[in-house]
């Protein structure tokens, strides 16, 4: 994902904007990371350069959840305790 990206992206269920940027593997771009809404706590996953910002209802828990798993050593504990629709 390019960062200029952020200067347009809102959350999808409340249209806060700027979302917060947690970058775990970048080259040029952003390779893998989340978006986190300061609003409502919702984060979105930023796989492969793409930033999935599905609604909750188009979300695959099992997915997200491992995704959780797999980089939870790379954001804060607010964002894998708290963070919505999914959390650890």
């Amino acid at each position: 994902m390019n960062r200029k990206l952020l200067d347009i992206l809102a959350c999808p269920k409340d249209g806060s904007f700027p979302l917060n940027l947690h970058v775990f593997e970048k080259d040029d771009e952003i390779i893998t990371g989340i978006l986190v809404c300061p609003k409502c706590s919702r984060w979105y996953p930023i796989r492969e350069k793409l930033p999935e910002m599905f609604p909750d209802n188009l979300r695959n828990k099992r997915e997200e959840l491992d995704f959780l798993r797999r980089w939870k050593d790379f954001f804060s504990l607010d964002n894998v305790a708290a963070g919505k629709p999914f959390k650890l």
